[in-house]
């Protein structure tokens, strides 16, 4: 567990030293119907996470009332895949809490938000990432969302919590949806954790330490 709380320190260590970075050059490549519709449901996962982050912290989540703006997560996901990556985010919160709170302060972030935001989220998802996508780390990456929204609120900027379901959707398209497909699609997370999973906490050094789950036959 110290080699992966390590790992993940020197990853907010090395954004923060980098708080411009070069520009992310997305790999020009056309998804698939399915893969469309997973980064859409990516979207609608992150709304989900901000919101249960929220509520595990006793904030209101912002949520203006009005008509569904362009961009808002149009396509949902099923609710036993919601309940899953919440409750192992919350598990990955809880296990470390000097890691997902304060994360603004832990990045340095000294300059204007509207600037740097989106880069940001884009740089730290693209390192959790960066030597292969597992469940685990897509869990980090919402963990991390999350920890980001609700930083961005307690500063009393709100402008940004909705766009980060529309990143998590396009870094989902990027990097995470042909993996998800693969692996059985959202339902995936799911049975990976039922199969494997003994107990919780017994698991937690094994998934977090990137064991790859069993791709489903097609």
């Amino acid at each position: 567990m110290k080699v992966i709380l390590d790992f993940l320190t020197r990853l907010w260590i090395a954004v923060a030293n980098y708080l411009i970075p070069n520009k992310i050059r997305e790999r020009k490549r056309t998804l698939s119907a399915e893969e469309t519709i997973i980064s859409e449901q990516a979207a609608f996962l992150c709304q989900k996470y901000i919101e249960a982050r929220f509520t595990r912290s006793n904030l209101c989540y912002y949520n203006p009332k009005g008509r569904k703006k362009d961009g808002e997560p149009t396509i949902a996901c099923p609710e036993d895949v919601v309940d899953t990556l919440n409750e192992m985010g919350a598990l990955l919160e809880k296990s470390y809490p000097k890691l997902y709170n304060n994360v603004l302060d832990q990045l340095n972030w000294r300059i204007n938000l509207a600037i740097l935001v989106c880069n940001m989220f884009n740089r730290v998802s693209e390192q959790i990432v960066a030597s292969g996508v597992t469940w685990a780390r897509i869990i980090a990456v919402y963990a991390f969302a999350g920890a980001l929204a609700y930083d961005l609120t307690q500063t009393g900027d709100t402008r940004f919590i909705r766009c980060l379901s529309r990143w998590m959707a396009h870094f989902s398209a990027r990097r995470l949806s042909p993996w998800i497909r693969q692996n059985g699609g959202w339902k995936g997370i799911v049975a990976h954790f039922k199969e494997e999973e003994q107990s919780v906490m017994g698991s937690l050094s094994k998934w977090l330490s990137g064991s790859q789950p069993r791709k489903e036959q097609s």
